[in-house]
């Protein structure tokens, strides 16, 4: 992995984990429901950078083995990742003193899909540039 590769992942990580971090205020705010117990702001950065972290080293492995469409194919497949990991805030069980857990997956939901979002949206920053001859 390249210090390039290393650079986006961390950042957009970043990026997510303060767009997440922004949605559940706003949610907390807008429902009156509150979900720390469940899901804090450390497990909110820790599972954003995480996720970031593993992008950028899958991205890194697609392009070593699908060369110049490593990235397209990496893209495609982060996105339906981030589709699938939808089921998981929507099986989960809370524990019964949890004030209305039925609006849990309104919150977890959306933000399964900020890594993804960051990492496309600053994409353009790290790509490497081609040297006109």
């Amino acid at each position: 992995m390249t210090k390039k590769n290393f650079y986006h992942g961390a950042i957009a990580g970043i990026l997510s984990a303060l767009a997440c971090f922004i949605y559940n205020r706003i949610y907390v705010f807008a429902t009156e429901v509150d979900f720390t117990r469940v899901l804090n702001p450390g497990a909110i950065i820790g599972a954003n950078v995480l996720a970031c972290i593993l992008a950028s080293i899958c991205c890194g492995v697609f392009s070593k083995w699908f060369k110049s469409k490593g990235e397209i194919i990496f893209n495609f497949a982060f996105a339906i990742l981030s589709f699938a990991t939808i089921v998981v805030p929507i099986s989960i069980s809370l524990p019964l003193n949890i004030k209305n857990p039925e609006l849990f997956p309104g919150l977890a939901v959306p933000m399964h899909f900020f890594p993804v979002l960051s990492w496309l949206t600053i994409r353009p920053l790290f790509r490497e540039t081609k040297k006109e001859s």
